[in-house]
């Protein structure tokens, strides 16, 4: 889109994080609405849809700023250091999701809970991996 001002990588980059932020929610409520429907899993006081939006907002919009620093002071091995490093941050996270203790008396919702945060850590930190990086190299096209 042609603009009659000069953007600045910044704006482009929190415009990437607002456009993956919206994806990433999508992706999360359908998750989630698959999950509570097929293990019939109704527990809504820590995970609900305004939970789901806010952080998925959030953290995208975080995702896309640690993406800007590093892309701004060292270009494309930023955009490296960055893929990489939340790579990693995405296999510990769902490592550690797979370990939330017992927190329900029925053991079903144990699983569900714990399937829960797998998938989200799962789902976001492939967003925050690939879409960002993407996104962003493809910004001309897209916006």
């Amino acid at each position: 889109m042609e603009y009659t001002y000069q953007q600045t990588t910044l704006s482009k980059h929190l415009s990437v994080g607002v456009l993956a932020g919206y994806l990433l929610t999508i992706f999360n409520l359908f998750y989630d609405f698959l999950l509570r429907s097929l293990t019939n899993f109704t527990y809504s006081e820590i995970v609900n849809v305004s939970s789901i939006i806010f952080s998925s907002m959030l953290f995208m919009i975080i995702a896309s700023l640690i993406y800007h620093f590093l892309f701004v002071n060292f270009k494309m091995v930023g955009a490296a250091i960055y893929m990489i490093g939340f790579g990693v941050l995405t296999i510990f996270l769902f490592i550690a999701a797979s370990h939330i203790g017992n927190k329900f008396a029925i053991p079903i919702y144990n699983d569900a809970f714990r399937m829960q945060f797998m998938g989200y850590a799962g789902i976001t930190g492939g967003f925050a991996t690939l879409v960002i990086p993407f996104i962003s190299r493809a910004f001309k096209y897209i916006f």
